[in-house]
């Protein structure tokens, strides 16, 4: 059976470790970029370079798109000369980036008239993971088509899983965001009143991320939120974002998740809070 052509666009944090693997796994990769620096980390790997995304589509059996909000997830696949205007019939999409579930159930039914699918498959881990190839994949689609790119997955996770129809690896992800940003927010807090209590900073840090009370969030707060501002001020757009996602998911399922809003909304006003304690 012949190997799956896979396309990607949305070389970012994520995006570009993700790509690699693919790349690392044998598969023919192509890749679309608007910015050179983007293919910088690729140039000691083979790969070929789209000079359009329509042509990105249309050389490819599989095409993923890890760009960061809904109006670029529109812009890559039904803009003018976009991924769809050149996919055949049959081919397949993959939104990795996190985005409401109801704008790719949407987005499905329009690309379905031209015999294309769609499937939402968010993934979760962080940069770390996704260079060791063990992010956690939710995939919402027909079972079918998760079955065929499922090759595709397992190349860059090593948690891959099946959440039914489009959209339902998306409302896990919002799920996920919800609690990751809440830990973050907790995870501030503690920080926050270890150094109020004149412990000392490194020491507080590995104890709490190797006790009981460690977590993801606070992994991340101190690995890279703490340390890095250029990332700092992606995590806050990604915190405003995801968690518009998750607010409307709960709005439209009529859930209140009130406890779980109020806490998870708080992860950016106290990481700057943690900032200011001298």
């Amino acid at each position: 059976m012949r190997q799956q052509r896979v396309g990607f666009v949305g070389l970012g944090d994520i995006g570009e470790p993700m790509a690699r693997r693919l790349i690392d796994a044998n598969f023919p990769v192509m890749l679309w970029a608007r910015r050179e620096a983007s293919l910088e980390p690729f140039r000691d790997t083979i790969f070929k370079r789209a000079s359009s995304l329509t042509e990105l589509g249309r050389e490819n059996d599989v095409v993923c798109v890890c760009v960061f909000g809904e109006a670029d997830v529109r812009e890559v696949v039904l803009g003018d000369r976009g991924i769809l205007s050149g996919l055949r019939r049959g081919g397949i999409i993959l939104v990795h980036s996190t985005v409401a579930a109801e704008f790719v159930v949407g987005l499905a039914e329009q690309c379905s008239e031209y015999g294309v699918i769609v499937m939402d498959v968010p993934v979760s881990g962080f940069r770390a993971r996704a260079i060791s190839g063990q992010l956690t994949v939710m995939a919402g689609g027909p079972k079918a088509s998760f079955e065929a790119v499922k090759p595709i997955l397992d190349a860059v996770g090593s948690h891959v899983e099946h959440l039914g129809p489009v959209g339902g690896g998306l409302k896990i992800k919002a799920l996920n965001q919800a609690l990751l940003f809440a830990n973050i927010t907790s995870a501030a807090l503690a920080l926050s009143i270890g150094r109020k209590l004149g412990l000392d900073r490194a020491a507080t840090e590995t104890i709490l991320r190797t006790a009981s009370g460690g977590s993801a969030g606070l992994d991340l707060v101190v690995s890279r939120l703490l340390v890095d501002p250029d990332f700092f001020r992606l995590g806050e757009d990604i915190a405003i974002k995801d968690l518009a996602v998750f607010d409307a998911l709960c709005q439209s399922s009529e859930i209140d998740a009130g406890e779980l809003q109020e806490i998870s909304a708080k992860s950016v006003s106290s990481l700057k809070e943690l900032k200011a304690v001298s």
